[in-house]
């Protein structure tokens, strides 16, 4: 996998940070054996734009699509949900973080998971070997589980309890429940 990087910024954003926006992303780029191919870089009036572009290939073949899914199959996740929406909500609004008895290290810990992806690529091997169909759910586990199984033809049924769940959202479902956002 390789990426392109488009980046706009305005005058005000001066060489400080944008060596480190460079160092962070290099740092990724080496993590995820991700190098960046090239890009576009300029000054803009406007807010400050980031656009990355990831390259990919697979084997002709190989390639799991959404569509795949069949009766019986099983429903499986590589991480916890709702992390990253929580994030977002304690980043917008931080009475929230209090609302739901949040320590700072929950906090901390969701908003990173928004601010701070971590794509799975280390289980593409176990992937290719034994899913039928794939993707990612950063639309939400219900919304993007309805849009695979709409593209398979079958349905699901998912053991809510089941659903893995980091302390962080453990802790702000179990003060107000209905907010871990399309779980």
């Amino acid at each position: 996998m390789d990426f392109c990087l488009q980046l706009r910024w305005p005058q005000e954003i001066g060489p400080a940070w944008l060596e480190s926006f460079a160092r962070g992303l290099g740092e990724d780029a080496d993590y995820f054996d991700c190098p960046l191919l090239g890009g576009d870089t300029d000054r803009t009036p406007g807010p400050i734009t980031i656009s990355i572009t990831a390259l990919g290939a697979v084997f002709h073949g190989k390639m799991i699509r959404r569509s795949g899914a069949k009766p019986g199959d099983r429903v499986v996740v590589t991480g916890t949900i709702g992390d990253a929406a929580l994030g977002l909500l304690v980043r917008r609004d931080p009475t929230i973080a209090k609302r739901w008895d949040l320590n700072s290290g929950h906090q901390d810990y969701l908003k990173a998971r928004y601010l701070i992806p971590q794509p799975r690529s280390a289980i593409a091997d176990a992937l290719r070997a034994h899913a039928t169909a794939a993707m990612d759910v950063s639309d939400g586990l219900v919304g993007d589980l309805a849009k695979l199984c709409r593209a398979s033809s079958v349905s699901a049924e998912i053991d809510v309890e089941s659903v893995p769940l980091s302390d962080a959202a453990r802790a702000a479902c179990a003060k107000e429940p209905a907010s871990l956002p399309n779980r």
